[in-house]
């Protein structure tokens, strides 16, 4: 779940191979994710006594998160980087086109959703281009 606390910032004492910052990522489960986890952890190790398991592991998850919502789809640009083609508020021939653009994650993996705006997105600039407003 979101929480307002994850950010990405630049790194100003380390540098990649062309000496631009590097990026630091802050990310802090939600409650609701600690909760869901713990609550998955019992009932694995559950499922897995019922069958005879001799010893189940509480294996902790990757390092891993599907980074969402750096750019926020909304209707107005006081809320959100872009609306809901992707499109930036700032600046007219800028798109968004990944899950930066979700408001927040959903429940599984964003990749269907974001292939379906994606979709959405390249028929509304062939639209925009055809109408000669990009």
């Amino acid at each position: 779940m979101p929480r307002t606390s994850n950010r990405i910032t630049l790194n100003t004492d380390a540098k990649d191979a062309n000496g631009l910052p590097v990026p630091n990522v802050h990310f802090d489960d939600h409650p609701n994710d600690v909760a869901m986890r713990d609550h998955a952890y019992k009932q694995g190790i559950a499922m897995y006594e019922a069958v005879g398991a001799k010893k189940a592991f509480r294996t902790p998850p990757y390092p891993s998160t599907h980074n969402l919502g750096t750019c926020r789809m909304s209707e107005k640009a006081e809320d959100g980087v872009c609306n809901k083609y992707g499109q930036t508020h700032d600046i007219v021939n800028l798109f968004i086109s990944d899950g930066s653009q979700f408001t927040t994650g959903g429940a599984e993996n964003p990749t269907l959703t974001i292939v379906s705006l994606a979709i959405r997105q390249a028929d509304y600039i062939a639209d925009q281009m055809m109408k000669k407003q990009l």
